[in-house]
């Protein structure tokens, strides 16, 4: 949103009454924001068994505050899945290089998004992530199915070979999941980090 200006008489007036009302607003998403920072570290950290009073203490809220925002540790869990779904697939379409006038560029930004050094997206694949952890609890079976079939349209229109795209991303992910382990080494990385790029180029 542009942030409000008084450019008609009375203008001031009006810019701090609409910004009081957005206030609570801006403070809900920052709870709500606080909280879903507080669930994700400590799940990392702890496992999913780590309790809603202890996150709600990371956060600094109370556990009702907590629970007003998620009634249930099944929609904050939710929740955490839409969000890392959500930033997984904004880093990898950040990295679309719209100047490459051929089919396989959303394949190749995924290539990238997971192989390259310090990589935050491949972290999605580490035993640890989010997703590993509450991906296969009962009740996210919609949300993974729904961000597999979006994957799926979203690369069958990159107009590259299926067959050979599919062996891409697994490929790719799988790299991911080895990063940081011995199976792995940067060395390693970077060989197949540039062979996966030149399999992503279309014949």
């Amino acid at each position: 949103m542009p942030p409000l200006r008084p450019d008609a008489p009375g203008g001031s007036v009006r810019v701090l009454l609409r910004a009081s009302h957005s206030a609570p607003d801006d403070s809900h998403e920052r709870t709500r924001a606080a909280i879903l920072d507080a669930a994700a570290s400590m799940i990392v950290e702890h496992g999913s068994g780590v309790s809603l009073a202890d996150i709600a203490r990371r956060a600094g809220v109370s556990k009702g505050a907590l629970t007003h925002h998620f009634p249930h540790r099944l929609e904050l869990e939710k929740a955490l899945v839409r969000r890392s779904n959500e930033q997984f697939w904004a880093d990898v379409h950040a990295l679309v290089d719209l100047s490459e006038n051929r089919p396989g560029k959303l394949l190749r930004a995924y290539v990238r998004a997971l192989t390259a050094p310090d990589s935050r997206a491949a972290e999605i694949f580490s035993p640890s992530s989010l997703l590993t952890v509450l991906g296969d609890r009962p009740g996210m079976e919609e949300l993974v199915d729904e961000d597999a079939a979006r994957w799926r349209e979203a690369l069958s229109a990159d107009g590259f070979d299926p067959a050979q795209a599919l062996v891409v991303r697994l490929a790719s992910e799988g790299l991911a999941m080895n990063m940081g382990t011995p199976y792995a080494t940067e060395q390693e990385r970077e060989l197949a980090h540039a062979r996966l790029l030149e399999l992503a180029e279309p014949r």
